[in-house]
């Protein structure tokens, strides 16, 4: 027997928890589903019985009747507020536990995921189809199974009223389902098709906005505009696509309820010249007609269902992909490699790395780095480096060789000690929607304001800060567009040595910056690098800061290493790197 996949378990798990946790709100849901089953036929045959007697036979109280179907119709307008406010209830606290459970295994998942995975899928995921996970809880299975009970109770009614009814009743069904069962085959892949559109539209946006300010720089509006036109329009395809059978479905089923309709009619009649003629009183037909009609609109509302439960199950798919996804926190932190505190070594031994199979970005790599030592480790863009930058700060599994950083696996260590041990500057600064403390510590509680002042003063952006009105608690916005790019860089520095690290990996810290800014930098740089050891990653032999070792790789080897002058003096890459780069030729 085959086991349900992981991702199966997990929502089947989440959604068990939400009913035990709302054991009220569920009991609720389902007397409501099964009273409703039950008052929804007292109408028809209150009208039957109204009909009969006080206007055909003149026996009973008309007003009495009158006043039990408004009862009958109030009480059923009262559980289905029940039934509503149930399933809804139900369907936000499931929505809250998919989106939280979602959120917890995004931080669980390895960089891998993050390269491979555009940003807007994940929010797609995160939102839209999680909503979906909502509709098809409150919109469409407690619908579904309320409406379908509807659908016994009718039949049922209508068997007590004339069996032969009941019959004209239970045949028009497999019409259909057969019909609802072709509309829902097709309709499920068109909204496949339509959410993978949606997540592209994400897709686009995202990158678009995220790059809106070198998009204006250039002048690029309408270009960037234009190739968004396809992805719009096939967008607009699957839309259509799915539109045919959305505007079909109803015009059907109402086609065939005007037909049944028509024949119960036809037979209850007592003189139809047919060779059925049941010969029922005028109540009871008008009984049975009421009860056909009601009986077609849970058929109707199903129809409208079955779409939101199709639509649901796409989105339920994409998130059943989601947690289909492996994550590395199990085997990471489960025997978590345990740092001394002290030794800020970093031994590199005969590292091969891809991120795809078969195409290795290193090569069998090797290098040592001594506690309180400068290094640096130069080449071409691509040769390796930031890749190499990247194993040693933890961010990869090393699949084959090894690499310890202060005597242990930088990748098995725990979030808190692998701070405390590498601080990061990468090449890319990130500034986040918060204030200056909040971005120097990324609301570590282990990190004092002290501690964060420390940091600005050593990185010399503490005199900026104090001439900001708020100070540390100055909210930057999303990109720090508040500060200038040597500013944001100096931040990054300080988030890097906000909880004093003695190892630090710097890449491309200066690309990029002018004279005067790049001199502001190289100097908080060597004010902090005091007592730390430090690698150094750049392209350009230029940007090597005080390195006392230098290793050139190429195409994710290290083909040299040694002390800068000893390199200048052999014929080997640095000296044509060197004499490249004194020549004015960039080396990329």
């Amino acid at each position: 027997m085959r086991k349900p996949p992981a991702s199966n378990l997990q929502l089947r798990a989440i959604l068990i928890s939400t009913i035990k946790s709302n054991i009220g709100a569920t009991l609720l849901l389902l007397l409501a589903v099964l009273v409703g089953a039950v008052i929804n036929i007292w109408p028809s045959m209150v009208l039957r019985a109204t009909i009969d007697g006080p206007l055909l036979a003149g026996t009973g109280n008309l007003w009495g009747y009158a006043l039990l179907y408004l009862g009958a119709v109030v009480l059923i307008g009262v559980v289905d507020l029940l039934r509503e406010y149930g399933a809804t209830l139900l369907g936000q606290r499931l929505l809250l536990a998919v989106r939280s459970r979602m959120l917890s295994r995004l931080r669980a998942l390895p960089m891998s995921y993050y390269l491979n995975v555009p940003a807007g899928e994940t929010i797609s995921r995160l939102t839209a189809d999680v909503d979906a996970v909502n509709r098809l809880f409150s919109a469409g299975l407690v619908s579904a199974g309320a409406d379908l009970l509807k659908i016994v109770g009718f039949l049922v009614a209508l068997f007590v009223l004339s069996p032969p009814l009941g019959f004209v009743a239970l045949a028009s069904l497999p019409a259909v389902f057969l019909v609802t069962n072709y509309f829902r085959r097709n309709i499920y892949e068109k909204q496949l098709v339509v959410r993978r559109k949606v997540s592209d539209i994400n897709t686009y946006i995202q990158e678009t906005y995220a790059g809106m300010k070198l998009i204006k720089t250039y002048g690029k509006e309408d270009y960037f505009s234009e190739r968004f036109e396809p992805t719009l329009e096939s967008h607009r395809l699957a839309m259509n696509a799915n539109s045919v059978y959305d505007a079909w479905f109803p015009c059907i089923t109402q086609t065939v309820r005007a037909v049944v309709i028509a024949t119960a009619i036809y037979l209850a009649a007592g003189q139809n010249f047919g060779p059925v003629a049941l010969g029922l009183t005028l109540g009871t037909i008008a009984g049975a007609a009421d009860l056909f009609i009601r009986l077609f609109e849970p058929i109707e509302a199903i129809s409208s269902e079955i779409q939101t439960i199709q639509q649901a199950l796409a989105g339920l798919n994409r998130i059943s992909q989601f947690f289909d996804h492996e994550t590395e926190s199990g085997e990471r932190f489960a025997t978590a490699s345990v740092w001394d505190g002290q030794n800020s070594e970093v031994r590199v031994e005969g590292v091969r790395f891809a991120y795809k199979d078969g195409e290795d970005v290193l090569l069998d790599a090797s290098l040592e780095v001594p506690t309180g030592s400068k290094v640096a480790i130069a080449g071409r863009t691509g040769s390796g480096k930031t890749t190499l930058m990247n194993l040693i700060a933890g961010l990869y599994p090393v699949k084959n060789g090894t690499i310890t950083v202060g005597g242990v696996d930088p990748y098995n260590l725990s979030p808190s000690d692998r701070r405390r041990l590498i601080g990061i500057v990468p090449q890319t600064v990130h500034i986040f929607n918060g204030s200056i403390y909040e971005n120097i510590t990324l609301r570590d509680a282990s990190i004092s304001v002290s501690q964060a002042e420390e940091a600005m003063r050593t990185v010399g952006l503490w005199d900026t800060v104090t001439e900001l009105p708020s100070g540390m608690k100055t909210p930057l916005g999303e990109g720090g567009t508040k500060l200038s790019f040597g500013q944001s860089q100096l931040l990054s520095l300080a988030r890097a040595v906000g909880t004093n690290p003695p190892l630090l990996l710097l890449d491309e810290l200066t690309s990029g910056l002018d004279a005067l800014t790049e001199r502001t930098v190289l100097k908080a740089i060597r004010q902090v690098s005091a007592g730390r050891t430090i690698i150094t990653i750049s392209h350009r032999l230029s940007g090597i800061i005080d390195a006392e070792t230098v290793h050139i790789m190429e195409r994710g080897k290290i083909m040299e290493s040694g002390s800068p002058e000893e390199l200048a003096r052999r014929e080997g890459w640095y000296a044509i790197y060197k004499r490249l780069e004194d020549r004015g030729w960039q080396i990329s």
